[in-house]
């Protein structure tokens, strides 16, 4: 498999579906509902007896600027979704307040099916951090599509103080919060450490770092002592042996390389990675929901996503109903035991 860099990255996404501007149609509809009772749909069944979609252009917000994984994934998956649909989907970019603005904004929709979200983890992360005074129990939940699994254990290959997991984790011990991670408080990545850190029992230290643009270097200069990267952008300094990946989150490591991972190490799976899928606002139609469920489900079977999914190394798993909440619920639950350490001080 080739390693994908960050350039390819931004190409891909230009080169998919062209982004123009949205519309949103405002009403003040925000019931209470229960976690338990959220966004639950039935199974699958026949087209929408509204006639829906027709032939008027749907809207699909994206949280997160041109460029990203968030907006490059949305982009093809909803290409495809648009042909099984037979309608034209315009995905817009909707930025700011870590994808907030963008999901108040289909929330505040009209329950039509015209309007829907995509988004990822930082839509369950926003309300716990206090980001957000609403979450995805806010909405209709669609379906889940992807699981990325692809980060993993990055250090310096120089670091001098270990070269290998089992190293690491003994030299973390004996040096309670002397190693240094550089990450971006609040976000995935710090998250995963937390976890990472509580499930073998060592105490880090966290250097708040403005995204990959600082993280890489401060890691190259040793300023920082590990990180957990996405191996689709950290990859590449593994290949040409700056880096040196410990720890693979995943079950599987990369194809042709020979990175241990976490399973293998711990004996069993990392219990986290990012998630992504489609939201519509509350209350939507159960028909609805169900005739752009099946649509994605195809589009998430075909050989086009497949082939996407494994240049980015992201694992393709399509979720919807209660399956798809019980889901978001048990990662919501998770996250829950590490919002102190998360929130910014």
């Amino acid at each position: 498999m080739k390693m994908k860099k960050l350039l390819p990255l931004l190409l891909a996404a230009v080169m998919t579906l062209s982004a123009c501007g949205s519309k949103a149609a405002q009403e003040n509809a925000e019931p209470e509902t229960d976690r338990s009772e959220a966004a639950q749909t039935p199974e699958a069944g026949t087209p929408a007896e509204s006639g829906w979609p027709g032939d008027k252009t749907i809207q699909m917000i994206i949280p997160f600027g041109a460029g990203g994984d968030t907006d490059l994934h949305c982009r093809v998956l909803t290409d495809l979704v648009s042909k099984e649909l037979g309608v034209d989907i315009v995905c817009t970019n909707v930025t700011g307040t870590s994808g907030t603005i963008a999901a108040r904004q289909v929330m505040e929709s009209a329950n039509d099916g015209y309007t829907i979200l995509w988004h990822q983890t930082s839509f369950l992360m926003a309300s716990l951090m206090g980001v957000s005074e609403f979450d995805y129990t806010d909405f209709t939940t669609a379906c889940t599509t992807i699981e990325d699994m692809s980060s993993f254990l990055c250090v310096n290959a120089d670091n001098g103080k270990f070269t290998n997991f089992e190293e690491f984790v003994q030299y973390a011990k004996d040096h309670p919060g002397e190693l240094l991670v550089g990450t971006s408080i609040g976000g995935d990545a710090h998250l995963y450490t937390l976890i990472m850190a509580d499930l073998l029992g060592i105490e880090l230290t966290y250097v708040d770092l403005d995204g990959t643009s600082e993280i890489i270097p401060a890691l190259l200069n040793q300023d920082v002592d590990l990180t957990i990267g996405i191996y689709g952008t950290y990859g590449e300094y593994v290949n040409n042996g700056e880096f040196a990946a410990l720890a693979y989150f995943g079950d599987e490591a990369p194809e042709g390389t020979d990175i241990p991972t976490w399973k293998s190490l711990e004996g069993e799976s990392f219990p986290i990675g990012k998630m992504f899928g489609y939201w519509f606002p509350a209350d939507m139609p159960e028909d609805i929901v169900n005739t752009f469920n099946q649509a994605v489900e195809k589009a998430a079977a075909s050989d086009e996503w497949k082939e996407h999914c494994a240049s980015y190394y992201i694992t393709p798993v399509y979720r919807a109903g209660e399956e798809a909440v019980t889901y978001l619920d048990g990662q919501y639950e998770l996250m829950q035991g590490y919002r102190e350490a998360l929130v910014p001080q």
